[in-house]
């Protein structure tokens, strides 16, 4: 293949590789003839999901109405103590979440920057 070749090739790419990645609503594209639809791009790899661990908060059962008050005491500190467990492990997802979320903004935001500059670089080529 040519450099020109090559180059058109991967323009094509960039490009609709750039379309996925708008952020603006999504909306079917309907070519006016079906001679003038792009060549589809070949599917981004998925990577598998990962394994998240379910939480290991034990909740503890209600000892019964007629229970002496001490048992039932101890139900309710139990029961906090669950609840704080439950929170904790809520905590932990939400910040991986985060994390996950500025990582994947901090991509496209690459991927946005890389295909402007590769861009340029195509179209200062041609002229």
């Amino acid at each position: 293949m040519t450099t020109p070749t090559i180059l058109a090739a991967a323009l094509a790419l960039a490009l609709t590789c750039g379309i996925a990645f708008a952020q603006s609503p999504a909306t079917p594209a309907t070519p006016a003839t079906p001679a003038a639809a792009p060549a589809a791009a070949p599917a981004a790899p998925t990577a598998p999901l990962p394994t998240i661990a379910a939480h290991k908060c034990e909740k503890p059962e209600f000892p019964g109405k007629v229970a002496p008050e001490t048992r039932i005491r101890k139900w309710s500190a139990d029961f906090r103590g669950y609840v704080d467990c439950l929170k904790g492990y809520i905590g932990e997802r939400n910040a991986t979440i985060e994390a996950n979320s500025k990582a994947a903004k901090a991509a496209v935001e690459e991927f946005n920057s890389s295909v402007t500059e590769f861009n340029e670089t195509v179209r200062s080529l041609n002229n």
